[in-house]
């Protein structure tokens, strides 16, 4: 009897392999482009036929949907919030990370990850009701008001992605040589310029993939945003989508079309950043 090698094996198995993860992708891909199709139909042929292909192409739905829904203002909510709270995190996690690195105090960085991993288990739902009172009593504590401003979002954001971003770049920053470093601290460079001159540059893939996944999060979370926002012109494209069924009534196709606002800008992005995000995430595992 002659045995497989691990090879011939995973050549004979692969078929199946794809066949089970294309199923997986067009069942995942299926409600996305139902969605979507829907948003060109008329609102008589979504009630009518919501399954059938499109009979009347139509953009109009689009068109309601941005001139009597504010998707605009939305959407330029949604922008600022998730970059500002997106950079953010990328540089305080940098910094972090590579303090955990290089500073030689073994039990104090233990105890940091150690926390660290802690707030990657909690759920972010159980601290809700704190934060929100905190946030609501900032002023008292800070001496200015964030409630029902887009710093209300910024600092939960930036802080909620901390832990598992220092986690990725801290993995990307051990394999780094240190001989680089040593070298530019024989040239005259502070800590400061260490860190922005030499370190961040290096590591630019890790930063720029973690700055996108903390990017697409904060664009999509909505309980946060519909908790500690009460002023429709600050309402995030998230939070808007949802108010739209009451806007809107039962026109599912303006729903639809709304709803497209908000994830097309996300598929667009992970489309074509898609090999940063990877490569970006494995750079770490990968150099040695």
């Amino acid at each position: 009897m002659k045995l497989m090698t691990g090879r011939e094996r995973k050549q004979k198995d692969s078929p199946w392999i794809h066949i089970v993860l294309m199923g997986y992708v067009l069942i995942s891909l299926y409600p996305l482009l139902w969605a979507f199709q829907n948003s060109f139909k008329r609102h008589v042929d979504i009630i009518s036929y919501p399954f059938a292909p499109i009979k009347n192409f139509t953009i109009q739905n689009y068109i309601d949907a941005w001139n009597t829904s504010n998707v605009n203002v939305y959407l330029a909510n949604s922008f600022i919030v998730s970059i500002i709270a997106s950079a953010a995190t990328v540089v305080m996690a940098a910094m972090t990370a590579y303090a955990l690195v290089r500073i030689p105090y073994k039990r104090i960085n233990q105890a940091i990850m150690t926390v660290l991993l802690l707030a990657i288990m909690v759920p972010g739902a159980t601290i809700l009701v704190p934060l929100y009172a905190f946030v609501r009593n900032f002023e008292n504590y800070f001496g200015f008001q964030i409630y029902d401003t887009y710093l209300s979002l910024i600092f939960p954001y930036a802080t909620f992605g901390l832990a598992i971003s220092v986690m990725i770049i801290k993995a990307f920053m051990s394999a780094m040589s240190k001989e680089l470093e040593e070298a530019a601290v024989m040239d005259g460079l502070n800590i400061f310029g260490l860190f922005f001159r030499i370190v961040f540059p290096i590591c630019l893939p890790a930063l720029v993939s973690v700055f996108i996944v903390n990017y697409l999060n904060n664009w999509n979370e909505f309980i946060m945003a519909n908790l500690l926002l009460s002023k429709e012109s600050l309402r995030t494209l998230a939070v808007g989508v949802a108010a739209f069924k009451d806007m809107l009534n039962t026109n599912y196709g303006g729903l639809f079309a709304a709803t497209m606002y908000s994830v097309i800008p996300v598929v667009v992005v992970y489309v074509i950043l898609q090999d940063k995000i990877i490569d970006g995430l494995t750079a770490g595992s990968l150099k040695g």
